[in-house]
């Protein structure tokens, strides 16, 4: 028994920080949307609501149990996958002399902008009917999305998500801190496209360079129809494989047009 326990108290030791570190970067970007944008500025964004009704808590609590899975999923792959580096497979770094200021800030946005491509391939094969109910569908039972729905993975989705980094790191080098701001623009990107709220102007879709970044409706679109819209950054993957509705930016613009009672604001016309 003796050896046992000691063997559990060791195997906690290695994980612990691993687990309150996920667990606090799922709190930190979920909780901190939720309050921000569904309670402290829900009735002013009142008129932004993508799709009503609310979810209800049901819904909810199923999502935050399933995000509890999917960070002792990332916690267990942490611990195996990361003991790795001391064979120098990842290129994880500490010191900043070893590549310089000038790659660090520029290492941060190429993570940002492989990721999406990893995202947008990834996501897109979920989808195909043959692997769909194994990987993504418990995902989509989020038809109306909540920042919660973030993390609301079946485990072999949540095992997707997570060898992005570890496979990345094999080929670009990283410092540390880079990566945890790196993971901070994932789960805080994660949770506002998911939070069900519109929060960009009415013509920032059509913007020739900030149009180019998902805006919360872009996503919402693609739970609400299950399809298309796989982007999760940036929207140029979905227009170069055609996979972006075609109806997006007349939705986008319309949820902007809403007045305080939800309805519409007229088109203005403009005298002849």
């Amino acid at each position: 028994m003796d050896v046992i326990s000691n063997t559990l108290n060791h195997i906690w030791f290695e994980i612990s920080p691993g687990v309150e570190f996920e667990l606090k970067r799922y709190a930190i970007g979920t909780l901190s949307t939720f309050l921000v944008i569904w309670v402290l500025l829900g009735r002013a964004l009142e008129s932004r609501k993508i799709r009503k009704p609310t979810p209800r808590a049901r819904q909810i609590r199923r999502e935050l149990t399933n995000s509890f899975l999917t960070v002792f999923v990332f916690v267990l792959l942490d611990a195996v996958i990361f003991d790795l580096s001391g064979f120098n497979i990842l290129r994880k770094y500490d010191d900043i002399a070893d590549y310089g200021w000038a790659y660090y800030w520029l290492s941060i946005p190429l993570m940002i902008v492989l990721h999406d491509a990893y995202f947008y391939w990834t996501h897109r094969m979920m989808h195909h009917p043959k692997l769909y109910c194994f990987f993504h569908m418990t995902h989509h039972r989020s038809h109306n999305p909540t920042p919660f729905t973030a993390y609301s993975f079946a485990p072999p989705e949540a095992v997707v998500n997570y060898l992005f980094v570890p496979l990345a790191l094999m080929v670009v080098p990283l410092h540390t801190s880079a990566l945890f701001i790196v993971l901070g623009v994932m789960i805080f990107k994660n949770a506002i496209g998911h939070c069900g709220y519109e929060l960009m102007p009415r013509r920032w879709a059509r913007l020739p360079v900030l149009g180019w970044m998902t805006s919360v409706t872009h996503h919402d679109m693609h739970h609400e129809r299950a399809n298309g819209n796989y982007g999760f950054y940036f929207t140029w993957w979905d227009r170069w494989m055609g996979t972006e509705h075609p109806d997006y930016l007349e939705r986008f613009e319309s949820v902007g047009r809403r007045n305080r009672s939800g309805a519409p604001e007229p088109i203005a016309v403009a005298a002849e």
